[in-house]
């Protein structure tokens, strides 16, 4: 069991005022939990099916909490975007949550493990005054190794694969951002995008999913509030039962739990790339982990009429690795390759019987055009990351300098999601294999 400590007055502050906020706390509390920071630990025998926290709706934080003249101001603006800027400048009129408030991560905190505060990503975005609208992309010279999925490039194949930062996870947040960002930033000119990033964070790392009555028109993705207390529980890919409704949100116990046992909450069917992105960390073990690999299985490796047949099929694209190898949507691409059209079929229809030279020649271009060009990718981040690890720094303002670039956290978690990504490669190898493979060339 991991060593708890008290969590420091701050929390036992927020732990009373929640209680008059109406929230229903039952044998939980704040601690601080060696390895994960602050979480929520049993304080006494928990058993199945116990209601731990109840937050009435009053409780939440919503854009109804928010005063209609201030939202009035932020027209077009998404319900994310508004929460951050009522907490950010609308003064004493959020003085009721200070207490909350006060536990919440700081902005340096946030630079150490959020990615969109790594990279200058923000800085690329915005013109020098803080105004949206800037060059999207990174600079060549970024020192960040980010995988993929979330950086949306290919650090070391740009003339084999296309930069897809359209689609890449950071990317889209940094637009989701900026979008926001522009219609704050005319509605307090004197305002600095850095104050506004540390609330929009905030926001995004603790909202939870809900349903306004009134909010049938709002998109499926802002339907969001803050939940006081219940933002306390860390994420695990199982955990207790949250649930909500229009009294407000109840976490029940999912199993039995000792003193000083931290129990958790699930977050959603992430992969690591999205807890990375989205909440600044990612899971040792973790049930829905994987990586796309689109951009593998592209023009380089199939024909315009391959393209075709599988969008025809409704089988083009949404490819992804995870622990048990490549998805049955890659293979039916692999296999558009390797077969002629009418095996093809049946291969998608389950009615091929497959030969052991069919599933060599899958296996072949699977290897060498795709695995092995992901094997590549993930050692030369690795041996890049671990450069920036272990480098010595003579100076005090090269140390500066640098610090100001790649903080320590994030040299460290992408170390250890490259790994990961390494060995979801090398477990697919194995899976994918068959005896007839190897000095197989592919068709």
């Amino acid at each position: 069991m991991a060593r708890v400590s008290p969590p420091g007055p701050e929390h036992e502050q927020l732990t009373r005022w929640a209680r008059s906020q109406g929230v229903k706390i039952n044998g939980v509390g704040p601690a601080k939990i060696s390895g994960s920071g602050l979480g929520i630990v049993a304080q006494r025998r928990i058993e199945a099916g116990e209601e731990l926290v109840n937050v009435p709706a009053s409780a939440l934080l919503t854009v109804n909490s928010i005063p209609r003249r201030f939202r009035a101001l932020h027209e077009g603006i998404t319900v994310h975007g508004l929460l951050a800027s009522f907490l950010a400048f609308s003064g004493s009129k959020k003085s009721y949550c200070d207490p909350w408030a006060a536990t919440w991560p700081s902005l340096t905190e946030f630079k150490e493990s959020m990615p969109l505060l790594w990279s200058g990503k923000l800085s690329q975005m915005l013109d020098p005054d803080g105004k949206s609208g800037a060059t999207h992309g990174y600079h060549e010279a970024s020192p960040f190794i980010l995988p993929p999925a979330i950086g949306g490039r290919w650090q070391h194949m740009p003339s084999l694969l296309r930069v897809s930062e359209d689609v890449g996870l950071l990317n889209q947040q940094a637009r989701k951002f900026g979008a926001d960002w522009n219609i704050v930033s005319r509605i307090f000119p004197d305002k600095v995008w850095e104050d506004y990033a540390y609330y929009w964070l905030i926001v995004n790392t603790r909202s939870f999913y809900f349903e306004l009555p009134d909010a049938t028109n709002t998109p499926q993705a802002d339907r969001m509030v803050m939940c006081p207390f219940v933002d306390y529980f860390n994420h695990n890919d199982h955990g207790c039962d949250v649930t909500f409704d229009q009294g407000g949100y109840t976490v029940i116990s999912d199993r039995a739990y000792d003193v000083g046992q931290e129990l958790q909450t699930s977050y959603g069917s992430h992969s690591n790339d999205v807890l990375l992105c989205e909440y600044g960390f990612i899971l040792q073990s973790n049930l829905y982990d994987y990586v796309p690999l689109d951009d593998l299985i592209g023009e380089h490796m199939m024909s315009s009429k391959d393209t075709e047949n599988l969008e025809a099929a409704g089988y083009l694209g949404n490819y992804t690795l995870s622990s048990e190898g490549v998805c049955f949507r890659t293979q039916v691409a692999i296999r558009s390759v390797t077969l002629n059209t009418q095996d093809w079929k049946k291969f998608m229809a389950g009615t091929f019987d497959e030969t052991e030279l069919s599933k060599s020649q899958a296996a072949a271009v699977l290897q060498r055009e795709v695995l092995k060009l992901y094997e590549k990718e993930a050692e030369e981040a690795l041996q890049h990351l671990a450069k920036e690890q272990v480098h010595e720094i003579s100076t005090r303002a090269e140390k500066r300098e640098i610090a100001s670039k790649i903080p320590q956290y994030a040299t460290e978690v992408l170390l250890r999601r490259w790994k990961q990504i390494l060995d979801l490669i090398h477990q697919a190898m194995k899976i994918h294999d068959t005896p007839y493979y190897h000095g197989l060339q592919p068709p």
